[in-house]
């Protein structure tokens, strides 16, 4: 069954048109707007989680949820493909006059409210904290075992496979670089310093999660999206979002930034872990495992110039922000974090390689 069809099945209207704004879909209907997020399926074993974080953030005067709309049949989501889908009802949205500043702004106000959620311990299965240089390095190990399967002499390779090979020292070594700059840039003081500050962030956050009415109420959704992490997760991810989306833009990241800083200022530690989190390559090699999971006939059948270009895009966009990130921190906020200038040097050098080798194809 098409989406559409079973979008109007699971809630009883008629989709009529929709438009993608970063974390969301907005579908228009004939019973108005709505707000459509997915989830991979598993997510639907989150639903104490979720309650817990919602009771709590209901006590919370300045942090209201969208509302949630439940299918025809009484549940809160449906599944399909092994993917969870869930709605909210659309609201007449206002304009802000800084959308940038205001986002940052209601990140570190959504960050306040959960700092002092309790009974985290009872859900350390969406837990992160603390864990992301074990985290990536197993995404590491499992991009190079992969790169060992191509690798074996009676494996065919498709085209896809050809630039994935190709591509594998660089976008590998990026990910180590990002491992050893997080640990240098003292990772785990940084954890312990920030557990008050915030508990529940957004596994990946972007445009969509924060809204405001008419009357500049604002509204957050994607609760199956929650996690338990540092606040550093969530700023970093929207600066990779926005950067991918409208590509570098000093002014952009320094208003979200200020539009945080003006509710809970970050500290000098977390710009450098956030520096880290932009140097690791993770949507990249989540493009990978999606390839890699595709069953054998449907890889021969992929869109290879369609992957080949989503996959250079995800290294593309951040190159520029990986330059002017630290001056961007040091300037705005007088804070300096570690430099790496021989990282320059080797990217840029793997990246001509690369570019050569495809050009000679």
């Amino acid at each position: 069954m098409e989406e559409k069809d079973l979008l109007q099945e699971q809630y009883g209207f008629l989709l009529q048109g929709y438009r993608d704004t970063g974390a969301s879909r907005v579908l228009e209907t004939d019973q108005g707007l709505y707000y459509m997020y997915a989830v991979p399926a598993g997510y639907k074993y989150k639903n104490k989680f979720i309650e817990r974080v919602r009771n709590h953030l209901n006590q919370q005067q300045d942090i209201k949820m969208l509302k949630l709309v439940k299918t025809v049949g009484g549940q809160a989501h449906f599944i399909s493909d092994e993917q969870l889908f869930y709605l909210y009802r659309g609201v007449r949205e206002g304009e802000q006059e800084d959308p940038h500043f205001a986002a940052g702004q209601s990140l570190a106000q959504f960050h306040q409210a959960t700092s002092t959620f309790t009974g985290d311990k009872l859900f350390m299965p969406y837990s992160s904290l603390g864990n992301w240089p074990s985290m990536w390095r197993k995404k590491l190990r499992h991009y190079n075992e992969y790169r060992d399967e191509l690798d074996e002499e009676n494996v065919e390779l498709t085209s896809m496979d050809e630039f994935l090979l190709t591509s594998y020292t660089y976008v590998h070594q990026l990910g180590e670089i990002a491992v050893q700059y997080l640990q240098a840039a003292g990772y785990d003081k940084v954890v312990k310093e920030t557990a008050g500050l915030g508990k529940v962030a957004y596994q990946n956050f972007d445009q969509g999660y924060m809204l405001w009415n008419e009357k500049d109420a604002r509204l957050i959704g994607g609760e199956w999206n929650w996690v338990l992490d540092m606040r550093a997760r969530d700023v970093g991810q929207w600066i990779k979002a926005e950067t991918k989306r409208s590509e570098w833009n000093d002014e952009f990241v320094a208003s979200f930034i200020a539009g945080y800083n003006s509710v809970s200022e970050l500290l000098p530690g977390e710009y450098a872990v956030i520096y880290g989190l932009l140097l690791y390559p993770g949507r990249f090699l989540r493009l990978v495992e999606a390839y890699k999971e595709l069953p054998i006939e449907e890889r021969q059948e992929v869109n290879v110039e369609a992957w080949q270009k989503q996959l250079e895009d995800e290294l593309a966009h951040m190159e520029e922000g990986l330059r002017k990130y630290p001056h961007l921190v040091e300037k705005r906020y007088g804070v300096s974090i570690p430099q790496i200038d021989w990282l320059w040097r080797q990217i840029d050098e793997e990246a001509a390689s690369i570019r050569n080798e495809e050009a000679d194809r």
